[in-house]
């Protein structure tokens, strides 16, 4: 026996005839859209999963969009809820707009068709709502992540302003409002009103956290790493002169003087029994200063253990600098350099700002 193949000309084909399986989106297409725009239609995670489990009811050849799957089946796929809880998640994806129902007299789902008219009676969850409007939700997915993209970068620069204001204000009201607040879901109008009330933080400048002591005559690096900036790269360098030049690149030279210092701290200086001439006496000076200003040996040696001894000294001129604006010193510092607040504090950030504020009061 022979089989002949036969294909009808290209030009007498109907387009009717060739199928359209990818005429519309797929399941998984669907639920990422609609997780990704689900702040915007009202949707929670459960309700999603319900619907996740509707279009796996769907068979994949297939004329219409309606599931008559029942109760018990959806249930099955959603791992056992109740039918209370289905029924709430279908009145919620019909309120969005992604379901529509079409109730038989008997409350179940079926199909009906007539063989001699073609007419077909279909009584189920009608889901073409949800395939009509994809272009619709796609757009509104956009505008989610961009929502979420902008609240993010508030949150980011509401926590730089937060710093900001610790080291030149010190805790204030507005800074400890504003660390509480973080910890809910903000809108953005909501981040803006907060950063109303704090430092203002430039755009698009990074914040300058380091800074080198050093004398009027000389650098000194008593202090090793704590005193310099090593930038660690990623690729290791074989040549030690090549590790030199990168590493120089990449170094800040910021730098503030002793007599800077104490021109700013005119606090800690009036203590002095003789000029400060080498960060020696820098650091000498702090350890005397310390306990007058109820910061115990533990807590100084925890702050020389987690900055080391120069940056330890300079945040004890500073918060004696900062006196009127802060009610326990030893307390205060104990929170900057060991507790909760450390994270965000930097010591050359401090004096940076009081040396400026110097510099300000003598024009």
């Amino acid at each position: 026996m022979r089989f002949q193949h036969i294909t009808a000309p290209l030009g007498s084909r109907s387009a009717e005839d060739l199928p359209t399986t990818h005429s519309q989106p797929d399941r998984f297409s669907l639920i990422e859209v609609v997780r990704k725009a689900s702040t915007a239609l009202g949707l929670k995670a459960p309700i999603i999963a319900t619907l996740d489990a509707l279009l796996s009811c769907l068979p994949p050849k297939r004329s219409h969009n309606f599931v008559f799957a029942s109760n018990a089946t959806i249930a099955f796929k959603r791992n056992g809820i109740s039918d209370r809880t289905i029924r709430r998640h279908v009145a919620q994806l019909a309120e969005a707009g992604l379901l529509a129902r079409s109730d038989s007299p008997n409350r179940k789902r079926f199909s009906k068709s007539d063989m001699s008219t073609g007419s077909v009676l279909r009584f189920g969850f009608d889901l073409s709502p949800l395939f009509k409007s994809y272009d619709q939700i796609c757009a509104m997915a956009e505008d989610c992540a961009k929502q979420a993209s902008h609240i993010s970068y508030l949150r980011t620069k509401v926590r730089c302003a937060i710093a900001r204001t610790i080291v030149l204000d010190g805790i204030s009201i507005d800074a400890e409002n504003a660390l509480r607040a973080l910890r809910r879901k903000l809108s953005a109008e909501e981040l803006c009103s907060i950063l109303d009330d704090l430092v203002s933080v430039e755009e698009n400048q990074g914040t300058d956290c380091s800074a080198e002591m050093s004398t009027d005559a000389e650098m000194s690096a008593t202090d090793g790493q704590n005193v310099r900036h090593h930038h660690n790269s990623k690729k290791e360098l074989i040549d030690s002169d090549v590790a030199e030049k990168t590493e120089d690149s990449h170094q800040r030279h910021h730098q503030i003087s002793i007599s800077s210092l104490v021109g700013a701290c005119k606090e800690a200086a009036s203590y002095l029994q003789h000029p400060a001439e080498s960060l020696s006496d820098v650091i000498g000076h702090a350890r005397t200063l310390a306990p007058m200003m109820g910061i115990d040996s533990t807590t100084y040696r925890a702050a020389e253990d987690r900055l080391g001894e120069l940056r330890t000294a300079v945040t004890v001129w500073g918060v004696l600098q900062m006196q009127g604006r802060i009610r326990q010193l030893g307390a205060y510092f104990r929170a900057i350099t060991t507790g909760k607040r450390s994270a965000a504090f930097d010591p050359w950030a401090m004096i940076n700002s009081l040396v400026k504020q110097n510099r300000l009061q003598r024009c």
